[in-house]
């Protein structure tokens, strides 16, 4: 049987003196409505693996991923309004 155990992130932050941004699904989703949960995950996962941290993790680092490993639908006119 598997234990339940509530961790308090912030607390443990704090006690090594770090910090942390957390980004979830919730926010690529935002970006890419079109992305399913699954999707978004592999797309949160890919980012952390990608990122320059001298750029950061940010909203255009989850748009160019997901558009990589998503790529838009191309409308029957070429993509033209």
């Amino acid at each position: 049987m598997t234990q339940s155990t509530d961790i308090d992130i912030h607390q443990l932050l704090r006690e090594r003196r770090q910090v942390a941004i957390v980004w979830s699904i919730e926010d690529v989703q935002s970006v890419r409505p079109d992305l399913d949960d699954d999707q978004s995950w592999q797309v949160l996962q890919r980012c952390c693996r990608v990122h320059d941290c001298s750029v950061g993790f940010n909203w255009l680092l989850i748009e160019y991923v997901a558009d990589d490993l998503y790529p838009k639908e191309q409308s029957e006119n070429g993509g033209r309004p």
